[in-house]
């Protein structure tokens, strides 16, 4: 998955110490709980299957994908993290066009802060719909994200004030201008004030010298000129442009942007996690009025600003379905090769034709897109964060640098006209580039003879979870430890299939395995998994393989970085407490990078025994408290369940292909420090050479680094002892990993 934000550390701000509550499981009074999970918790089925297969080849599910949007009659509903402007995907893309122009009607609802940049793209392709396509941003900025945002761009000389009394000043302004939301009691709006619009913008296109414009000059744009809805540009939408362009060239000469962008710069690289570390939000709190600084209702919606769709779904005619760990984009829908970008992903989806509709099914999509708290329209998103400026920061920039000598007051507007895009040219250009992409793929890439999917037994009974952002019809932040089955229905679905499955005859052979692309267990996963090896739980007879990425083949580094640490307090648990016959046995298994460096592991598949569940959903903090997400749990298919299996004792037997690391989970504590500072050489080389960060702060991240991963430690092992304290901390603290 591509976050997009690397992360290399939380930060200083997180401080050590944690109290214990020692709880544990008695066996003798433990009842099955998985059937009443599944019966209360799904999101539809039992499905009626007619034809069910697994797709663990790129070409295939790629293949799969297309067949299925061309054989739509009547509706396509598509829900994506990353829905890319690349080869392969301009082939997807048009096929929905094609759709459309037939008569379907197509809903495409993608990430917020994953989207933003392509703003002009999905325009253009909600115009190539003929009225029949629409998409949506999911998570869109909080009206307290909003009023933040206007706080930091408005000026002392806006309201009339000076010294101690501008912040109440400001603070009685934003809430006038924002007085009719806060009487209706909405919690977003596409109203703009001052320059949030424009501090929107550069947070969502990720822009840190054109955040740092807006915050530091924005205050002196006329607020009118910001709020207007960015349709075809007008000769009054350009001259406000230029007036903007005018603004951020003096304030190269006034000091105190270059500084700021810095800070922001360094934040995104530290982009963080918990409640404590938001370093976006820390970096601009210190410009915020005081009694807006303590806001905690905006530290929340700052805290859950990168909560992401993480759904993979696309579903035709409300009778076929196909879903699973594939974003669109190519590195999921191609083999190497030289149009293909550094990673190809190796990757697990599953294609499901009915035999009968489920009208759940379509609603689990319309609650999603009819979730007017978190869902934005694209002319929602034109009327609080209109990208014209931004798109158009480059011809800013550079008629600020072609007139930074000229005497001529009319240069600056001379070279600005002569760059600036409206956007009617550049939706012509999206158009351009994606007849480019289609015919660059119909050119170059020649799809390999696929090996055949998996079928899924005919008799299998599949039900469709979700991981939902609301409880009880409202937004909730997260999850408390131990209440999964409010919102966060694939976690109490996996809680209670490792519960049950040490229920079952011990005198059998049986086997989890957790075959994900990000290991960094939640606090309650980390909790079981310790209770079955240490003997807690009557687990005899039972293995445990976690199976995933090592850290040459992972594209997100940071989790290996930390989870290293969370394995090691596991290890050094099932030590202390000497684990005798009851408890299961642990197998720690990593991908190794093989002939082909590019590869990665993607899959979000786990194994219960006879049941398999295929999802999108990661073995990671984030995935619990965060981002929503999808899948099917797939019962009584012993033929499918088994040909899984066996695919994967092939894979781990190819020489070479797979390591075998349990027996190193609990090495030394000086030697794995070691192995991180190694570790963190790598990725400060990777991601943040020297012309980026000064000496000093490459130390301070390795200290933060060395700070977070004995943070990491402690936690872990004050949370297998029990401590629901330490559950929630550890949650809340590594959520945004």
């Amino acid at each position: 998955m591509k976050r997009n934000l690397f992360i290399l550390t939380l930060g200083a701000a997180i401080m050590l110490g944690a109290c214990s509550t020692v709880g544990s499981l008695n066996p003798l009074k433990a009842k099955p709980q998985l059937d009443n999970v599944v019966a209360a918790q799904a999101s539809a089925g039992p499905l009626e299957l007619s034809e069910g297969r697994a797709f663990l080849d790129n070409d295939a599910a790629f293949a799969a994908k297309l067949r299925l949007i061309e054989s739509a009659r009547e509706s396509l509903d598509l829900a994506y993290y990353i829905f890319a402007d690349d080869y392969s995907s301009s082939i997807l893309t048009q096929a929905l066009i094609d759709a459309a122009q037939r008569g379907v009607r197509v809903r495409l609802l993608v990430d917020y802060f994953s989207a933003y940049k392509d703003l002009d793209r999905y325009t253009w392709l909600e115009q190539q719909g003929a009225g029949r396509i629409e998409v949506r941003f999911y998570n869109r900025p909080t009206l307290d994200i909003i009023k933040d945002a206007a706080y930091l761009t408005l000026s002392c000389a806006d309201v009339g004030a000076s010294g101690s009394a501008c912040d109440d000043a400001k603070f009685a302004a934003v809430e006038r201008h924002f007085a009719t939301e806060a009487i209706s009691g909405q919690t977003v709006t596409n109203r703009s004030y001052a320059g949030s619009s424009l501090f929107l913008s550069g947070l969502y296109g990720k822009n840190t010298s054109f955040l740092a414009y807006a915050i530091t000059r924005g205050q002196a744009i006329d607020a009118d000129a910001l709020g207007s809805s960015a349709q075809d540009a007008t000769s009054t939408q350009a001259d406000q442009l230029k007036r903007l362009g005018k603004l951020y060239f003096q304030a190269r000469y006034r000091g105190g942007v270059e500084g700021l962008s810095a800070r922001l710069k360094l934040g995104y690289v530290r982009f963080a996690y918990g409640e404590q570390v938001n370093p976006v939000f820390d970096t601009v709190n210190a410009l915020l009025p005081l009694n807006r600084r303590d806001s905690a209702q905006a530290r929340q919606d700052w805290d859950y600003l990168t909560e992401f769709l993480h759904h993979k779904f696309l579903l035709a005619d409300e009778g076929a379905l196909i879903l699973g760990g594939r974003n669109v984009e190519d590195a999921y829908h191609m083999q190497p090769n030289p149009l293909s970008s550094k990673y190809i992903f190796m990757d697990t989806d599953v294609g499901l034709q009915l035999a009968r509709t489920d009208p759940a099914l379509a609603t689990s999509f319309d609650r999603l897109w009819q979730l007017r708290s978190m869902v934005a329209t694209l002319d929602d998103v034109r009327q609080h964060a209109p990208n014209d400026l931004l798109v158009n920061f480059d011809a800013v920039q550079a008629a600020q640098s072609t007139c930074q000598t000229s005497t001529d007051a009319r240069c600056f507007d001379r070279e600005f006209d002569r760059r600036a895009r409206t956007l009617a040219q550049r939706l012509q250009a999206e158009g351009e580039r994606h007849r480019a992409h289609l015919t660059r793929y119909q050119q170059a890439y020649r799809a390999a003879r696929t090996p055949a999917p998996l079928r899924i037994d005919a008799e299998a009974r599949i039900h469709y979870f979700e991981n939902l952002p609301t409880r009880n019809g409202q937004r909730g932040y997260g999850v408390d430890h131990g209440g999964e089955a409010a919102n966060k229905h694939i976690h109490a679905l996996w809680r209670a299939a490792l519960h049950d499955i040490c229920l079952a005859d011990a005198s059998s052979s049986r086997e989890v395995v957790f075959h994900n692309a990000y290991l960094f267990l939640p606090a309650n996963l980390l909790q079981d998994i310790g209770a079955m090896l240490d003997g807690s739980r009557n687990c005899s007879g039972l293995t445990l393989t976690l199976l995933t990425n090592s850290l040459e083949t992972t594209d997100l580094n940071v989790v290996n970085l930390l989870a290293v640490w969370q394995l090691k307090a596991l290890a050094d648990h099932l030590r202390e407490r000497k684990p005798g016959a009851d408890a299961a046995t642990l197998r720690y298994l990593e991908y190794q990078p093989g002939n082909d460096s590019r590869l990665s592991l993607h899959s979000k598949v786990m194994l219960f025994g006879d049941d398999i569940f295929i999802s999108s959903a990661n073995a990671d903090v984030r995935s619990l408290m965060m981002d929503s997400n999808n899948g099917v749990f797939i019962r009584n298919a012993p033929a499918f369940v088994r040909e899984y299996r066996d695919t994967l004792n092939t894979l781990i037997a190819t020489p070479g292909r797979i390591a075998d690391h349990t027996a190193t989970l609990g090495r030394d504590s000086a030697e794995l420090q070691m192995q991180t500072n190694q570790m963190v050489e790598l990725l400060l080389a990777r991601y943040a050479g020297d012309d980026r960060l000064s000496d000093v702060q490459r130390r301070e991240l390795k200290q933060d680094v060395a700070t977070t991963t004995q943070r990491v430690y402690t936690l872990s092992r004050e949370i297998l002892r029990g401590s629901r304290k330490a559950a929630d901390e550890f949650n809340a603290l590594f959520k945004a990993i």
